[in-house]
């Protein structure tokens, strides 16, 4: 018993909340309704207190106004509808000279509903229209010149504060509505930007991963196979060579660490922040090139012009474009001999890597369309400059033109 009187109690503030919710949801319906009760008791009272004809019982224009007001529960749905219902009702009641009630504020709320939901000519329609019960009003009662200038006088005012209130209404609604589509498609926007950014992060990374996992394999490569072919006849350059194996492989290591520190957190790599910015420069063109020494491609790096520093971005780019024309060479060109020149010019940095394939079987080297040299095009694209790679006899050339000024190390 105890039991079953909790759970009434407890299921009563679910109810009550429940209700809540349905009143707060219907809170424009059960508006119309009261309103409807509030006119229909009104006119009631009105009609008790009021004289009325002998012919007729002083409750019966309640069969006609009370349906009437209550068409106002229509009004969100079908305006025009009840408008003209309201209109006909309340002429009709004012040809027999009888109360008509508040149907007259009705027939404000019904020109309303036709504003917010119409255009300006429906609005000036519809107040036009409405015009018809003063001057019905203004032919039944037989007013003097001065009463009907006043009673039209005071329905235009009328109509005019209702029909303007009805306008700014609607054009708030639809700015609403235009501001809530722009911000949806601000929304988007960034979405899509967010999303075009990581693409191009994600591509930058690739092509670093690129640069430094190719290059470096295919150095280990080149070191082990030369380890392998002096291991037997000359062991100690076999063992310099394997020091060197270890000293590219550690280098590439560290290059990798440093990469994937920044993409987890630049906090957490270091203080530093040369210890998270994979940002090789020019100078260590160099040492890539002895690093790549002893094997079957003989390699030499010319410097022309003025040598200086360029800003990170220009350098970082020249040294993968050195990086990757090296590994194209070493994963195609055999035996033969390779070119690396550095032309710093006024305003741009030259730089070409040319290989000569030698041997009697040698033939020009077909252009490789990989994702290194389309990774090239895109970085130098992003700098302004132009890349061409093509096939020579018994070769192969790139060159890359980076634009570049005197003081570009300042920028």
């Amino acid at each position: 018993m105890v039991d079953h009187a909790l759970g009434r109690a407890a299921a009563a503030p679910e109810s009550r909340a429940g209700l809540l919710v349905w009143a707060t949801a219907h809170r424009a319906f059960l508006g119309d309704l009261a309103f409807v009760v509030v006119l229909s008791v009104l006119h009631g009272f009105d009609l008790s207190i009021d004289d009325h004809p002998s012919w007729m019982q002083w409750w019966w224009p309640l069969l006609v106004s009370v349906p009437a007001t209550a068409l106002l529960l229509l009004r969100r749905r079908v305006p025009w509808v009840v408008l003209c219902a309201l209109l006909a009702v309340t002429v009709g009641l004012t040809a027999l000279k009888l109360s008509i009630g508040g149907l007259n504020l009705v027939i404000l709320v019904a020109i309303y509903s036709v504003c917010v939901r119409g255009s300006l000519t429906a609005s000036a329609v519809a107040a036009a229209v409405a015009m018809a019960y003063p001057i019905s009003e203004l032919i039944v009662y037989e007013m003097t010149p001065v009463e009907g200038l006043l009673r039209i006088s005071g329905a235009i005012v009328n109509l005019v504060m209702v029909v303007g209130w009805g306008r700014a209404i609607r054009v708030g609604r639809l700015r609403a509505a235009q501001l809530q589509q722009t911000m949806a498609l601000l929304d988007q926007a960034r979405d899509q930007l967010a999303a075009d950014a990581a693409a191009v992060e994600r591509a930058r990374i690739a092509r670093e991963f690129h640069d430094i996992v190719s290059h470096n394999l295919s150095v280990v490569a080149l070191r082990a196979g030369v380890a392998r072919a002096l291991i037997d006849r000359d062991r100690e350059h076999a063992r310099q060579t394997l020091q060197e194996l270890e000293q590219s492989s550690r280098g590439a290591l560290g290059e990798m660490r440093k990469l994937l520190a920044a993409l987890r957190d630049r906090n957490a790599a270091s203080d530093d922040p040369d210890d998270w910015q994979p940002t090789p420069t020019l100078d260590r063109v160099d040492a890539l090139v002895d690093s790549v020494r002893g094997g079957q491609v003989t390699w030499q790096l010319d410097r022309r012009g003025q040598v200086r520093e360029l800003g990170p971005g220009v350098e970082m780019t020249a040294y993968r474009i050195v990086q990757e024309a090296m590994t194209n060479v070493l994963k195609h060109a055999g035996a033969g001999q390779a070119r690396v020149l550095l032309d710093y010019g006024p305003t741009a940095l030259r730089i070409e890597v040319t290989n000569q394939v030698s041997g009697v079987a040698a033939r020009p080297v077909s252009q490789q369309s990989g994702h290194g040299l389309i990774g090239l095009r895109e970085r130098v694209a992003l700098l302004g400059g132009t890349l061409t790679a093509h096939p020579i006899l018994n070769g192969f050339h790139l060159e890359a033109v980076l634009p570049c000024g005197d003081n570009s190390d300042l920028a």
